[in-house]
């Protein structure tokens, strides 16, 4: 029982790491070779790199490396101690499905490579995409061979191919993680990170909310207490002060139909919008303060015609 147990375990922990690993180095590679091909927003956002994404990645093998390493180290240790185990077929049918994903995975990679550079593909950051793919499931198909035929088909394989399998692959993931924290920056840059997200969030709901109030009053609002204190727009009070310092955003009216709303932000994203020119209000901010005009819609009451009757006739 304890077999099948530490076997899935082991599975589930293979595709968590090898998934990280792959993570980390295409963001790594989108971040530092950008797709210049990416001009749209939704193909940009599909081929950038995300802090978000790259901190998620590094905690997943901060956890669930070593506890593969163990995973491992005792599946091998369980059939050393005793020789005369046999596995069960389970096992068996799961080492090998993982061995073809691996192999799938290889060829796959191998086609797409051919495939993109009769295409014209060729640059740097395809080619180092198609590396990382190739690299990780080549390891994962030779550890898992060496592995059949040693548990299963009781051959004598040197411990040395084993620790040479195993330390590309924990240099891999520890590489991995170094660049990770470079490219994707530190719990203290993630935190100045968030506090911009949520300053851009403020900004464009404050901005809608002064446009409510305009579209009802006719008027843009003196300042942004008037906001605070009127009840019907109570719900914009959340917006009104920075997350971080709790002082109020900059407002100021430039015209009858105009105003200005400034943040202060902590650190620069263009390098997120490198190749798009589609962005919100906000979204996109050097370090430092931004201030962005916008311009209001006022309600316009319209009078309905008089209906038209016929003349009296003259008596």
């Amino acid at each position: 029982m304890s077999e099948i147990f530490i076997n899935f375990l082991s599975f589930i922990l293979l595709g968590i790491v090898a998934a990280s690993v792959g993570i980390l180095y295409f963001q790594i590679i989108n971040k530092y070779f950008p797709d210049v091909l990416s001009t749209t927003y939704q193909n940009y956002r599909a081929s950038s790199y995300n802090p978000s994404v790259i901190n998620y990645s590094i905690a997943s093998l901060f956890i669930g490396f070593p506890i593969f390493l163990w995973a491992m180290w005792f599946w091998f240790k369980s059939f050393r101690n005793f020789p005369e185990k046999i596995e069960s077929k389970l096992s068996k049918w799961l080492t090998y499905i993982v061995l073809l994903i691996a192999g799938g995975t290889i060829i796959g990679d191998l086609i797409t490579v051919i495939y993109n550079f009769l295409q014209g593909e060729y640059g740097a950051r395809f080619l180092m995409k198609a590396l990382t793919i190739l690299v990780i499931a080549g390891l994962v198909f030779c550890f898992y061979f060496l592995e059949r035929k040693k548990i299963q088909y009781k051959k004598e394989i040197s411990s040395g191919l084993f620790w040479f399998v195993g330390g590309a692959a924990g240099f891999l993931a520890i590489l991995a993680i170094v660049l990770g924290f470079i490219a994707g920056g530190t719990p203290f840059e993630a935190r100045l990170r968030t506090f911009d997200k949520a300053r851009t969030q403020d900004l464009q709901g404050l901005s809608s909310c002064i446009g409510n109030f305009a579209y009802d009053n006719k008027r843009l609002p003196r300042d942004l207490s008037e906001l605070k204190n009127n009840a019907r727009y109570s719900y914009c009070a959340v917006r009104i002060s920075d997350p971080e310092t709790n002082k109020n955003y900059k407002y100021s009216i430039i015209s009858q139909d105009k105003f200005e709303l400034c943040g202060e932000f902590a650190l620069s994203n263009l390098d997120e919008f490198m190749n798009i020119d589609y962005y919100g209000k906000w979204e996109k901010h050097d370090k430092g303060q931004l201030c962005e005009e916008q311009t209001v819609t006022f309600f316009e009451e319209r009078s309905l015609p008089l209906e038209k009757t016929a003349p009296l006739p003259a008596r």
